[in-house]
């Protein structure tokens, strides 16, 4: 299939950049010393550059003609907060592909256990389908966007111009990547959620009108797929505490770019030098980055919905024992998405965000007039 294609040309990049040392086959995931070398020379290479190539970067825009005259403060802003983020990113590797090889464990288990019949791919709702392709598009466009980058870049400028703006391009990507493996790792409990919703939904409503007790098989099915949730909620948590200071990290790195690049956007559009393309192309690499990090928290509500479905679909009948205790389970098992114990990620946090990334962006807007004005004045 084409999507399944294009997931392979997304985690080969992956391991390009150094984000994983971890490819799949044939479903599975696999390491070998060859991959595990390779990613640890890529990141050194990557920790040890990146300051040069950022600060080059914030030179050229500096001195460079077709540029807008922006406050100089906010480049170094971005790359100092970029460089941050892609640091820990590097850093903490290792730990965030341990949490995902225990996903990927438990997502198998249940294919083999729970859906020797039908696989759990195959009986994705559209909702999370939709969600899965346009979130891969979303990635594969700023992948793309990375590498022509370069060719956006007017006046035909130096070839160590070129080689910064796509070192610094596909740098960039490093955390979109890690935290796009965060999202396939919820998708994929998402997905397990859906599928033991149902097992669990047609064994608590089966033969309620006709037995008023559940059978002994009933109650050991029930057992097992109570079983699987709770491990599926505990690994969700333990997914999230690990992901927390990446989550945080690229809170703040999306931040800034957002509300810095804003302010540059605003500038470009009434600046006579700022080429059409070159704002086009802003424009949209833009509104992507905002629709990506959207459907990461829209993926984190739905997990949580999924997560609490089965109690909404509980019906009045003869309870025993056993199916008393689990429904007690399901009305106070709850999945919360936090970050540090700081923020909850869901779209409402996304929103806000957004709130915050026009306060900002208005602030350098201010800033920026003030600045050309008393500039106007020293001239006088």
């Amino acid at each position: 299939m084409v999507g399944e294609f294009l997931l392979r040309i997304c985690q080969s990049y992956s391991i390009f950049l150094g984000v994983s040392s971890y490819f799949r086959v044939s479903k599975n995931y696999r390491e070998t010393w060859l991959t595990r070398g390779y990613v640890l020379v890529v990141n050194a290479l990557t920790l040890s550059l990146l300051p040069l190539v950022f600060w080059l970067s914030a030179q050229y825009v500096r001195i460079a003609s077709w540029f807008p005259n922006l406050l100089t403060y906010t480049t170094y802003i971005l790359y100092t907060v970029s460089y941050a983020t892609i640091a820990y990113t590097l850093i903490s590797r290792s730990c965030r592909d341990k949490a995902l090889l225990e996903v990927d464990r438990i997502v198998q288990r249940l294919n083999r256990k729970i859906a020797q019949d039908v696989r759990i791919g195959q009986s994705v709702g559209s909702r999370l389908g939709h969600l899965h392709s346009l979130k891969l598009g979303s990635v594969l466009f700023v992948c793309v966007a990375s590498f022509l980058a370069c060719l956006t870049i007017p006046n035909t400028p130096k070839l160590s111009v070129l080689l910064c703006v796509f070192l610094y391009s596909n740098a960039k990507n490093i955390p979109l990547l890690a935290v796009y493996r965060y999202y396939l790792a919820l998708w994929d409990i998402a997905c397990c959620y859906q599928y033991l919703n149902k097992q669990l939904a047609q064994l608590l409503h089966l033969d309620r009108g006709i037995q008023d007790t559940p059978s002994r098989r009933q109650l050991e099915q029930l057992q097992h797929l109570w079983m699987l949730h709770s491990l599926l909620t505990r690994c969700t948590q333990r997914l999230n505490k690990i992901y927390g200071l990446l989550m945080l990290a690229a809170r703040f790195d999306n931040l800034a770019f957002f509300a810095i690049n804003t302010y540059w956007g605003i500038v470009f559009s009434f600046s006579v030098k700022a080429p059409f393309y070159v704002t086009l192309f802003g424009a949209s690499n833009y509104y992507v980055h905002l629709l990506d990090f959207y459907l990461l928290n829209f993926m984190c509500d739905q997990t949580m919905w999924y997560q609490s479905a089965i109690r909404h679909s509980l019906s009045e009948g003869h309870w025993s024992r056993e199916v008393n205790a689990f429904v007690l389970y399901a009305c106070t098992s709850k999945l919360d998405f936090w970050v540090c114990g700081l923020y909850k990620v869901n779209r409402r946090s996304w929103f806000q965000m957004q709130i915050s990334i026009i306060t900002f962006s208005i602030l350098l807007l201010q800033f920026h007039l003030l600045h050309n004005s008393l500039s106007k004045l020293a001239y006088k």
